[in-house]
Order: C-alpha cells, then structure tokens, then sequence
C-alpha cells in the first residue's frame, strides 16, 4: 500500500510498504515513548513495535527516536507530525465509525483521563459502575500532570481532562458539566456554631493546589479586601486536606459537593464560606480533533449525564 504522508513545513515523502498500522505504532510510541508499553497497548509483540519503527525509519530518513536511558526521545522531525498524525488517524476513524452502528457493549477501548482526586472521588465512583453495565470492555487510565493539564491534552497523550479552571487554548474544546460552590470543611469537634469572616481568618487553614500555581481563588479574593489568612500546609490532593482537617484544627475551603462526599467517611462540618467566592465551573476539556469520534463523544456524554442532582447543604 502506498501512502502520502505530509510533514509540517517539509515536502511531500511517497513512502511505500508503510500502513495505517504502521502509523497507529508512531501515534503510540510518541505518547509512551516505549516500545514495551506500546507493543502492551497495541496488543503486539515488542519486535512487531520494534519492526514498524524501522520501516517507518527507512520510509522518513530520519531516527525518530533515540534511546536516553530507559525511555526512546523524539526527534524534532517526529514531533512536527505529532499533531497532523493524530488529526489523520481521529479522521480515518471516523470514516469507518461512520460506516457502521455504534455499539458501546462492544467497544475495546482504553481511555486517558486526566483527574485529579476531586474529580476521581466525586466522578469515577458512578462512572465506573456505568461502564461495567454499558461497556465492559472500556478501561480507564487516570493521571495528574500538574500544570500540565493542557499541553498534554494537545500532545494527544491524553483522551479527556476532568476539572476546572483550565486555560483557553486553540485546538482544544470544554464540555461544561456543573457549577459547584465552595464550601468549609471543619472538624466536628472544632466546629464552631457559626463560622464568622474573623473566625474564618483567626484559623490555621490548608491550601489545595492541584496544578501547583501559586495564589487560588481565596486568597485572591481575600487581597481584593486587603486581609490574608494563615496556611500552614500546601498539597496538590484535596483527600489529603480533608483528612488532615477532619484529625485537627486545620480548616479546608473545597469544592462543596467533595466535602459532601468525603464527610460521608469522616466527622467533618460542612460551612458556607464567610466571603463571597465564585463558583467552581466543572468541565470536561479534550483535543477539537476528537470531537467527532463515536467512542470519544460516547465517553463524554457518559460523564455529562453523571452530574445533577442534590448537593449536600453547608451550615450557615
């Protein structure tokens, strides 16, 4: 088979003997850069990985990938195709989707969420139940990539990014899923009767940052009216903060429906916070060339459907 393959800013390369398989393996080991891990992913032995990377050497005159210890490093000329690979194949795989119905009780599939443990605790509880009785056959691979988050959605080295406060950027798209207010997390046995602006303020509070950016939405807020607060822990994981502050004095300003649900496990006190904050907007950002593919879209509107409903009311 004779394919056309055309690179940023280079001449068009007639290759031959190189196949849409030869290209999935370039797509894969771009994200792993692996062969053991793409040969796992694939399902192929590593010599068949081993073996279409050097065809698709031959084919492009150009290494592609060096070894650095462990792990093979892209070459600058692999990862110009980085982007127009991903948007070739998602493009192919809608030809085929399009031919035939979609049956997601026979999908195969593995799917790269990017979540940090607000959304693992809050989402994947109900998500993991739905795909058990919708489509067996679908796993899910979640991670935490810090700053990241967007980057690594353009890379294509993940499907899906659940959470909030993500930056525009051109080629990606946000699914908007829930508003969720911010609330105080409390100890039991610390709980005040009613939690005032200067208690608030008077308290030893932990700092969730789960991108690891300086400042956050309070703290922001609380400059705007010229006062500060004491934090003596930062963490990037907002189970971590709750369970501390459900073991101390240590006071936690969270999204409310998280709250909701760890207290459910522990004797927190749920306050509505003694300032005005805005509300946290809950989405799902993902790659624009995925938009239209059956098993992507499928996924997304699995998770859209998961939200509503009651929340968990903070005490005044």
């Amino acid at each position: 088979m004779k394919l056309i393959v055309i690179m940023p800013a280079m001449n068009v390369i007639h290759t031959s003997g190189i196949d849409l398989a030869h290209l999935r393996v370039l797509d894969v080991l771009l994200r792993t850069c692996s062969t053991v891990q793409a040969a796992r992913e694939l399902g192929l032995t590593q010599s068949a990985v081993s073996h279409a990377l050097r065809r698709l050497r031959e084919a492009l005159g150009d290494p592609l990938f060096v070894r650095v210890g462990r792990k093979l490093a892209p070459t600058e000329r692999v990862l110009a195709l980085r982007t127009p690979l991903s948007e070739a194949l998602a493009a192919v795989g809608r030809v085929f989707q399009s031919s035939e119905a979609f049956t997601p009780g026979t999908l195969k599939a593995s799917f790269r969420v990017i979540a940090a443990d607000y959304a693992e605790l809050v989402v994947l509880p109900r998500l993991l139940a739905e795909l058990a009785s919708e489509a067996p056959g679908v796993d899910l691979v979640t991670t935490v990539v810090g700053d990241a988050v967007e980057d690594t959605i353009q890379r294509g080295e993940a499907d899906l990014a659940l959470g909030a406060f993500f930056a525009e950027r051109g080629g990606l798209l946000l699914r908007p899923l829930f508003r969720d207010p911010f609330a105080v997390a409390i100890a039991a046995e610390h709980a005040p009767g009613r939690l005032t602006l200067e208690r608030y303020l008077a308290a030893r509070h932990v700092l969730v940052a789960p991108r690891a950016l300086p400042g956050g939405v309070v703290d922001n807020r609380l400059a705007s009216m010229g006062r500060t607060r004491r934090v003596v822990l930062r963490t990037p994981c907002f189970q971590t903060a709750l369970a501390i502050a459900a073991r101390t004095d240590l006071i936690v300003t969270a999204p409310r429906s998280l709250i909701a649900e760890y207290a459910k496990h522990a004797p927190l006190v749920m306050f509505t916070p003694p300032l005005e904050l805005p509300e946290v907007r809950f989405g799902a950002l993902f790659s624009a060339s995925r938009q239209d593919d059956v098993a992507h879209k499928w996924l997304r509107e699995r998770v859209a459907a998961l939200f509503g409903g009651s929340r968990r009311r903070a005490k005044e």
